[in-house]
């Protein structure tokens, strides 16, 4: 399954700005109900949608998807201009997010790289019904490729289709971090989920993405054969160095 665009003048002077007393460069909010900017890739043979057409950038499969092949559920959008780009190596990515059906898993990849196949993925899954980080790399394991290094315990930080959620994925030297909270919560004070990881640094790979796919074992755990892949991203936001 690999993770995987650009109009970047259109992009930085649509879509970027620097706010006041910080670093934060907002990367899109699709307010121009386009994704221009998003290399996207369809890994559904051609059975997959990205729309930005509300205002908001959903990511759907237009039919159910088979389950026991995971690499043809997955929609996978690159914001060309952070690949390849040093800026985006360290620093915080967040996202309102929200899973429209069940089965859905929808998150942010940080240390994207085409060259090697691998990313750091932080996301929310309908089907574990929680947060996890993953180390993924399609050319070193292309038999099992996906590794959860960190997952949150669902009867403490539970991921619900419909509701939308505040997802923070941060990337600082070899220390991932994911914080998640229900959109009107107070941001939490701590990440939930904070783990060491040597394998992907930042001289390897710098892009960002947004994603949507399912996770197959729970789904086949549960019985459930096939399974609409349908998620919301908006609001997306980059914050580089150490801190949001």
């Amino acid at each position: 399954m690999k993770r995987k665009l650009f109009a970047f003048g259109l992009c930085l002077l649509a879509a970027t700005a620097i706010a006041a007393g910080g670093n934060i460069i907002l990367i899109d909010n699709f307010n121009d109900g386009d994704s221009e900017g998003w290399e996207e890739t369809d890994f559904t043979g051609g059975r997959g949608s990205f729309d930005a057409s509300s205002g908001a950038y959903v990511l759907s499969t237009t039919e159910k998807i088979p389950v026991d092949d995971p690499s043809v559920g997955t929609l996978d959008a690159d914001w060309e201009a952070s690949e390849d780009n040093p800026r985006y190596a360290n620093g915080t990515l967040r996202a309102r997010i929200r899973a429209n059906t069940d089965g859905t898993t929808v998150g942010l990849l940080m240390r994207d790289t085409h060259e090697l196949e691998a990313d750091y993925g932080f996301y929310g899954s309908t089907s574990f019904g929680t947060f996890y980080i993953e180390y993924f790399n399609f050319s070193e394991s292309p038999d099992a490729p996906q590794e959860i290094i960190a997952m949150a315990d669902p009867e403490d930080f539970p991921f619900v289709v419909g509701v939308t959620y505040i997802l923070e994925a941060k990337v600082v030297g070899h220390r991932l971090s994911l914080k998640a909270w229900r959109e009107g919560d107070s941001e939490p004070a701590e990440p939930m989920l904070v783990v060491r990881d040597m394998r992907l640094s930042a001289e390897d790979a710098s892009g960002l993405a947004a994603i949507a796919f399912f996770d197959p074992i729970p789904l086949m755990e549960q019985g459930i054969q096939e399974v609409s892949v349908n998620a919301t991203i908006d609001d997306i936001t980059f914050t580089s160095g150490g801190g949001h």
